[in-house]
């Protein structure tokens, strides 16, 4: 039996404000009959600049605009110690998928104050939540 069934040992380094909110969200998806996962949380910057690579250098979509030196992403530790953004994924069937109710999610978020990356104009990113700038003073976009 999976001891982390919603893997929330990738919560490990983020903010404590965010691991609260996070763990409401995963609550409340939940009782509407969706089980949420999540698939990271802190990166350290080598793992960012990996992320950055795909798509780019490495095969691959790109997944992200932040290189983890010029543009940090809030996956990365804050001037406050901690992450502010985790990814997420579903369990459908017993299979991870990244296929699923993601505007649901998105409601669920921004009613547990979170930003949700499927709303960014630019770059939509809908596995990803963070923590909203006015949270906390070090937060940003990415």
């Amino acid at each position: 039996m999976d001891t982390d069934p919603h893997r929330l040992r990738h919560l490990k380094g983020c903010h404590p404000a965010l691991i609260e909110r996070i763990q409401h969200v995963i609550q409340a998806m939940e009782v509407l009959g969706y089980e949420l996962l999540l698939t990271q949380g802190v990166r350290t910057v080598a793992q960012q600049q990996a992320l950055y690579r795909q798509g780019r250098t490495r095969p691959g979509k790109i997944v992200t605009n932040c290189d983890g030196i010029v543009r940090r992403s809030n996956h990365q530790v804050k001037a406050d110690g901690f992450g502010h953004a985790v990814d997420v994924a579903w369990r459908i069937d017993d299979e991870v998928t990244w296929e699923g109710p993601w505007a649901i999610l998105g409601a669920v978020a921004a009613n547990n104050d979170l930003v949700w990356g499927g709303n960014w104009r630019t770059f939509p990113d809908r596995p990803h939540l963070e923590l909203p700038p006015s949270s906390v003073p070090t937060a940003g976009n990415g």
